[in-house]
């Protein structure tokens, strides 16, 4: 087994929490700080998943990478052969990420300083209590008095903010002006105005069409 195949296999076993595989396929263990990070499953990734990539470059100036998560709060957990097969999709084009981290709580942790990449509809439930366990005072030491802004807090404290792409509802098109943000945390959410980007599509129309 070559390093890149123990990496891969140390993150699907948990014995690594993120590694950064580079466009030229190299694998290493962790990420640099400060990335302009796009999470999801990608199955499969889409001009849709690019350009709001592509977008919040634009607005963080830093560099950026698609975060494939192996664990998801709402999904199984990837197979090792789904991983791979998908990280394909970004050989010789894009930077990648495996990781082991399904919340932005837990991502803020190994990836100090990124700004995530996220739709509206993501960034309505950074403030929802219902996504949040029960509130600890031992993990809240600005004493917010609640699961959310503790977790929001934590984050803010790991450098970390959001880049939000406006998203069509059934009220219409959404953007991060229209959520309710409690005061002291509306500058962690930057907005990607619509005229720089926005494409009305997602991974499970595409799958859909195929069938």
């Amino acid at each position: 087994m070559n390093d890149s195949d123990r990496l891969i296999a140390d993150v699907m076993s948990g014995r690594v929490q993120v590694i950064t595989v580079a466009r030229d396929g190299t694998v290493s263990e962790g990420v640099p700080t400060g990335l302009t990070v796009l999470s999801g499953a990608f199955n499969p990734l889409h001009i849709g998943h690019e350009g709001m990539l592509k977008a919040a470059i634009a607005i963080t100036g830093g560099p950026g990478a698609f975060e494939l998560s192996v664990v998801n709060v709402d999904k199984p957990e990837l197979p090792e052969a789904d991983v791979r097969e998908r990280l394909e999709q970004f050989s010789g084009r894009y930077t990648a990420l495996v990781s082991r981290a399904p919340t932005f709580l837990e991502k803020s942790r190994f990836m100090p300083g990124a700004a995530f990449v996220i739709g509206y509809d993501t960034a309505v439930r950074l403030f929802d209590d219902r996504y949040y366990p029960a509130y600890d005072p031992e993990n809240d030491p600005e004493n917010t008095g609640s699961a959310t802004l503790s977790a929001m807090s934590e984050i803010r404290r790991n450098g970390c903010g959001f880049i939000v792409a406006g998203r069509v509802t059934d009220a219409g098109f959404k953007t991060a002006r229209d959520i309710v943000v409690p005061e002291g945390y509306g500058h962690m959410l930057r907005e990607i105005p619509s005229d720089a980007f926005r494409e009305d599509i997602s991974s499970t129309q595409i799958r859909r069409s195929r069938e």
